[in-house]
């Protein structure tokens, strides 16, 4: 009997909604994988609680997910941008390993970061200091809310055609609490022990590319994957993105 397809969790990058993923979500569904993505708690375009943090994040995705895990399934995690902070969150304690040395089934196996962070240390920030992450230049802060600038549309989606990049840029919400951005991790990349896979953009103008090398080197990733793309690789080279997917996948099947 074949072993069964793992779940795949996609956790959205900041300002961004499980419908951005949509490119990549439908192909894996297409090829027989179970696909969860909640909303993020810390984005919306009202109502968002100024409080809310990666561990309310993590909270949403645990409850889709750990009734799976549970039931035995396996899962791989894979996070864009700011989704690298409530994905740690969500993968600590809750491996395939860490679960079966308390009795329980399924479990986590692998982790995919997409231009995404990784922190040096935990309870610092991602430079290692104690400083409060200060906004970036295309936040507007206001009420412990961030709302982006127009500034952030052509670094979100440098290498879009104009009438992609049109209808990604109207679907971003318009909140992000602030302390999403300046709670410092409880647990870090380099303390996951499942294998971890890093897809660098080399032409992102959101995060430069030079400054995900260093954080797939901080976060002690086996492999990086190079992609001919922006920071929105899932909306410019979706097939690229779920081939890199796929691949993690079959590692983990075969391990």
């Amino acid at each position: 009997m074949a072993p069964s397809k793992p779940v795949i969790v996609i956790i959205p990058g900041g300002f961004h909604r499980p419908s951005h993923y949509e490119l990549i979500s439908t192909p894996l569904q297409d090829q027989g994988y179970t696909v969860l993505s909640a909303p993020l708690a810390v984005c919306g375009d009202e109502d968002v609680n100024p409080a809310a943090t990666a561990i309310d994040d993590a909270r949403k995705i645990h409850e889709q997910l750990l009734p799976l895990l549970d039931d035995g399934q396996e899962a791989i995690v894979v996070a864009h941008s700011y989704g690298s902070l409530p994905a740690t969150e969500c993968i600590q304690g809750q491996t395939k390993a860490e679960r079966a040395s308390r009795g329980l089934k399924g479990g986590i196996v692998a982790a995919v970061w997409i231009a995404a962070f990784a922190f040096p240390a935990k309870g610092k920030n991602i430079m290692g200091g104690d400083e409060e992450t200060p906004p970036m230049p295309y936040h507007i802060v206001k009420d412990g809310l961030l709302s982006l600038t127009e500034d952030a549309r052509p670094l979100f989606y440098s290498d879009l055609p104009t009438e992609a990049a049109d209808k990604a840029w109207a679907s971003v919400c318009k909140f992000q609490s602030h302390k999403s951005l300046s709670t410092f991790p409880r647990f870090i990349e380099s303390e996951i022990t499942i294998p971890k896979t890093y897809l660098l953009c080399e032409k992102d103008q959101a995060v430069p590319p030079e400054f995900q090398q260093m954080m797939a080197q901080v976060g002690k990733f086996e492999h990086v994957v190079k992609l001919d793309s922006g920071h929105s690789p899932f909306l410019r080279k979706p097939g690229d993105v779920v081939e890199a997917i796929v691949t993690v996948c079959n590692q983990v099947i075969c391990a």
